[in-house]
């Protein structure tokens, strides 16, 4: 079908109230000249000040947020977006600017972090109202950059940015939940010793959490996080800290912890085969648990710091 009113093809949308959550990462703010649509994750926001070229629209954004698009309509005359997003401390991670893609058409899922289109690098544009610090956007980053098309009679431009993410491998033996920053992570594998749950997440995530229930005999926890570049960058080992007790936000920054050192178990297979599902891990992770084996679950937490190199010898599959 057709879009009557921007003349594109028709799509579905799904549309929430802005996002305000305790797992929160920061806020986002943008302006646009004159009406924009702002869409967190594939998902369109409700938020006020997205009605006119000189009302600033401000969302909270919610935990391991993978992509923004920004959809903007000049009704005429001046156009042009700025964003910037902050983290819950105020400090400006992202603006607008080259590292934006931008066009004049719309794709389905351009909003969201899986998206492949072959977009152009956003374009520049000296908006005569927003270049002065002027306004609702006076306090913006002066890093911000007023971003649109390349081509100035395009209308309705569609802008976007998606972040780099790590990737979060885990092991548990027996039944796994597994939190990022407070949030329970959706997942298939965690459900059996000799499956891995494997999970997407923002590279600016904070605490790692992983509650593993043992049904009989072994157990054990086995963690790795590697980069956008395919480096491992965590493990678990005994810079984690574990519990059989779930204090309230054990998985969270906020949580004042006093719980033990990990301590390492030997949980059979994952301490001998190097031919299950975990066989491509880093070969200096370590099965973690609390210090009893008699604990049938076990609350494990990692504050994430900065990459460290991992090294050790690689497992003999011969």
């Amino acid at each position: 079908g057709i879009n009557a009113e921007y003349g594109k093809q028709w799509y579905q949308r799904r549309v929430r109230e802005a996002v305000v959550s305790t797992q929160s990462t920061g806020t986002l703010k943008v302006m646009c000249d004159d009406v924009t649509t702002i869409f967190i994750d594939g998902e369109e926001q409700s938020a006020a000040g997205t009605g006119a070229w000189n009302q600033l629209a401000t969302l909270s954004l919610p935990e391991n947020v993978g992509a923004i698009g920004i959809q903007c309509r000049n009704g005429g005359g001046p156009y042009g977006i700025m964003a910037q997003l902050e983290d819950s401390s105020g400090e400006v991670f992202e603006v607008t600017d080259d590292s934006w893609q931008c066009s004049n058409a719309l794709a389905e899922d351009w909003a969201t972090a899986s998206f492949s289109g072959d977009w152009s690098p956003a374009a520049y544009y000296e908006h005569r109202n927003y270049i002065n610090d002027e306004g609702a956007w006076a306090g913006m980053s002066p890093n911000r950059k007023i971003i649109w098309t390349s081509s100035s009679s395009d209308m309705t431009v569609y802008c976007r940015k998606s972040f780099a993410r790590n990737t979060l491998s885990v092991m548990c033996d027996d039944i796994a939940n597994v939190y990022v920053d407070g949030e329970e992570m959706e997942s298939s594998g965690n459900a059996a010793w000799n499956q891995m749950s494997t999970f997407s997440i923002s590279t600016r995530a904070s605490v790692i959490g992983v509650k593993c229930r043992n049904t009989g005999g072994p157990y054990g926890i086995m963690v790795e996080m590697r980069d956008p570049q395919n480096e491992v960058i965590m493990i678990s080992d005994d810079t984690w800290t574990c519990s059989n007790a779930a204090n309230d936000g054990w998985s969270t920054a906020d949580f004042e912890e006093n719980w033990a050192t990990a301590s390492y178990a030997n949980q059979g297979p994952y301490s001998t085969s190097c031919t299950g599902a975990w066989q491509d891990m880093s070969p200096v992770r370590r099965i973690i648990w609390t210090g009893s084996g008699g604990d049938t679950t076990a609350y494990c937490r990692k504050v994430l710091q900065r990459s460290r190199m991992l090294m050790g010898a690689q497992c003999d599959r011969a």
